[in-house]
């Protein structure tokens, strides 16, 4: 049997399981179709309408507005491709090394260039259904914006596959040579440059002139931006080529256009030929080196002392936690740490977050007017809450589904589960309140603002932290599904689909009690800033106490009050 045979027999064995399981889902899980396909038609309207405006909005400026355009389309697709590399590696990776099948797929007469090109097309496709959501509202909006007709959608939609394609395989090669190549000594070079690229960006923070962005005209804030983006527009980018087929069908270009989706086609059918290639000289070989590795071996990446120490012991007392609790909160820092896609995509996250808060003040806007201050203020307080709901929902929710079929050994331990329930929140609420309560502080310091307000921010952030965690982990424990061992396949099912809607909403109305002491502020043509009232701002503290209290503690209580009656050992 031929590989290209092997591939097509694997992908209509999935492809009639994915049949089944569709069918059983629309006839069982109605209500999960109606709330998914209700928020789906609500974001497809919202983000058309605010792609729309804020392009026409781009456009309008004067002499710029083409350039800024043409330059936000780039950069739209240069994100999509950094994305999709991310999730396809993770989703891959699950598949080939994490998957129990994989186990007896190995095993049957296949070829593994067969078993690796499956996989690959299988993450592609559970990866791009999120670009194609993403991405059909905003294509709307450029097609509206460029004047072109439903012809537009039908050539464009071959250069998102391809794009789609070139990162499948590209995530595939770099997970092959990680697996198959990785060392443990990689690690300290790796860690070593992250400090020093830390430390350049704190330097270049703090040299920075704030002074001069504040005084400086527009014609330079834009020059520093157009400059800081280039990196998205290099011609050896395959989302460079996408943006340029796009742009150059929008305009009418029609053999620019054809030269670019020739181009993308090219590479994504030349990245297959690679991939089959490389599966059969690496495959077997990272497939046994993940087989060897066990946990406690001396190449592991992280090793714990079988017995607590004397700084151990001091932390523990620090908390005023007994030593049965001390050790859940333990299992839950080992856990993480040796979940390498956990810490790896919270990293890319944060890291993001980073730069992004260190560089506002570079964002070329007039800081002194108050209008602008206010604006990026919210506006950074709104990614950095749907963020830190990307991760809930991603890792918080299917926290308690993971214990799986060993629940029971929880039942019985001295830690009753209403106190594991409790001490999770605590580990993960505290530490996510902590981070994302420092990014705000450093936006503020960026944006010049006063002590009172930055205050202000920082305690909204660390309610709406402890709100999102105990709404994720509540919801996860009241929808438990311990039959599936794949955290992604617990997200994407009708309790993992409620706890991203209700995070949602509850950032949205949180965002509209927070943007009460500031709606004075909301006058583009101010010149100076209104003096802030602190009792405003203690009201919206108190309304936003009590959103918390309703979105996240009433759920927590419910689920404290199921995980007390131990129901969760009969669905073992």
């Amino acid at each position: 049997m031929t590989v290209a045979a092997a591939t097509a027999l694997l992908a209509r064995t999935h492809g009639q399981m994915l049949v089944n399981r569709a069918s059983h889902g629309l006839s069982e899980n109605r209500l999960l179709v109606a709330t998914v396909g209700s928020f789906l038609v609500f974001y497809a309207v919202a983000a058309y309408q605010l792609v729309g405006r804020g392009l026409d909005y781009v456009l309008k400026v004067p002499l710029l507005g083409p350039l800024l355009a043409e330059r936000l389309v780039y950069l739209l697709f240069f994100f999509f491709f950094i994305m999709l590399v991310l999730s396809n590696a993770t989703i891959t990776g699950m598949g080939l090394f994490r998957r129990k099948d994989m186990e007896w797929q190995v095993a049957l007469p296949l070829a593994p260039r067969s078993l690796v090109m499956w996989k690959t097309i299988e993450g592609m496709l559970l990866a791009s259904w999120g670009l194609v959501v993403l991405s059909a509202p905003i294509l709307l909006a450029l097609g509206r914006i460029y004047d072109a007709g439903p012809a537009f959608f039908l050539v464009t939609a071959p250069a998102l596959l391809s794009l789609v394609t070139i990162s499948a395989n590209l995530s595939t090669w770099l997970l092959l040579f990680l697996v198959r190549f990785a060392r443990r000594w990689w690690w300290k070079p790796a860690a070593l440059l992250a400090l020093l690229m830390l430390a350049g960006a704190l330097r270049a923070f703090l040299a920075f002139d704030f002074d001069a962005v504040r005084t400086g005209d527009m014609a330079a804030g834009v020059g520093e931006i157009l400059r800081h983006t280039e990196l998205c527009m290099h011609p050896l980018l395959p989302s460079s080529w996408v943006a340029e087929a796009i742009y150059s069908t929008g305009q009418g270009i029609g053999q620019r256009a054809v030269f670019f989706h020739l181009v993308l086609l090219s590479y994504a059918l030349v990245s297959l030929v690679v991939t089959a290639r490389l599966a059969g000289a690496t495959f077997f070989s990272a497939w046994n080196r993940v087989m060897h590795a066990a946990p406690g071996r001396q190449d592991a990446v992280v090793r714990f002392p079988e017995r607590p120490g004397a700084f151990m012991e001091l932390l523990r007392r620090m908390l005023a936690l007994d030593r049965a609790s001390f050790a859940i909160i333990g299992k839950e820092v080992r856990v993480f740490l040796r979940e390498p896609v956990q810490w790896g995509q919270c990293a890319v996250i944060f890291g993001l977050l980073l730069i992004y808060s260190a560089n506002l003040r570079r964002m070329g806007y007039d800081l002194q007017n108050p209008f602008w201050t206010t604006i990026i203020a919210h506006l950074n307080l709104l990614v950095c809450c749907l963020a830190l709901s990307t991760l809930t929902t991603r890792f918080i929710y299917p926290q308690l589904s993971l214990e799986g079929q060993r629940m029971w050994i929880l039942g019985l331990s001295p830690v009753p589960l209403q106190r594991v329930l409790s001490l999770k929140l605590r580990l993960s609420a505290s530490v996510l309140a902590l981070l994302m309560t420092l990014l705000v502080c450093l936006s503020g310091l960026s944006l010049g603002m006063p002590v009172q307000r930055m205050l202000f921010f920082s305690l909204a952030m660390m309610l709406m932290s402890y709100g999102l965690t105990a709404l994720s982990l509540s919801l996860g424990a009241l929808l438990p599904n311990f039959r599936e061992a794949n955290p992604a396949r617990i997200v994407s099912g009708f309790g993992g689909t409620v706890c991203l809607i209700s995070s949602f909403m509850y950032i949205l109305a949180g965002m509209c009690i927070v943007l009460i002491p500031s709606w004075a502020h909301l006058k583009p043509l101010a010149t100076t800033t209104p003096p802030t009232d602190w009792r405003l701002e203690s009201l919206s503290l108190g309304f936003l106490f009590l959103l918390t209290v309703l979105a996240g503690g009433l759920p927590y209580y419910f689920a404290k009050k199921r995980t007390k009656n131990l129901d969760y050992l009969r669905d073992l």
